[in-house]
């Protein structure tokens, strides 16, 4: 590599300019690689990411509205979760709304509402919000899995 004075760089000065820009733009950077990695997780494990990132973030916005009707939709069923210290099998959005405070704990809503995009973890079980207290997946819409909606298919209280 050349300097703009057509003379040649030493590779450990051409290494510390590099590892010093890199340095500076780190602060303004993560969030997109981030949830560019997550964007290529998801296309390659789950299905269309776009999906996904739309249903994320329009359940977070769900959530922070307490919107309870809206949030039982998001929710594949059946589906078993803790209800008052006893796990229960819900089968409907009908089931589910009346209980959704119960369900959808202070603690497990306030995981989706902060849960960043560009920090999700994935893998072949889903995307995972938090430490586990909710993950969503795929589900197809047909037979041959060509169309896929994001549902969620896990609430848990933290262990």
């Amino acid at each position: 590599m050349r300097s703009a004075s057509g003379s040649q760089l030493p590779s450990t000065r051409l290494s510390a300019i590099v590892c010093a820009l890199a340095l500076c733009l780190a602060p303004f950077s993560p969030a997109f690689a981030d949830e560019a990695e997550v964007d290529q997780q998801i296309d390659n494990l789950l299905g269309d990411h776009a999906t996904f990132k739309s249903t994320i973030l329009d359940l977070q916005e769900r959530v922070a509205n307490g919107d309870s009707i809206a949030f039982s939709a998001f929710v594949d069923y059946p589906i078993t979760v803790t209800v008052n210290g006893e796990r229960q099998t819900i089968r409907s959005a009908e089931e589910f709304e009346p209980l959704y405070h119960d369900i959808v704990t202070p603690e497990i809503a306030d995981v989706i509402v902060s849960q960043d995009y560009g920090n999700l973890f994935v893998n072949g079980d889903g995307v995972m919000f938090g430490d586990g207290e909710v993950w969503m997946n795929g589900i197809c819409l047909d037979d041959a899995c060509g169309e896929i909606e994001a549902r969620i298919v896990t609430i848990q209280a933290a262990e």
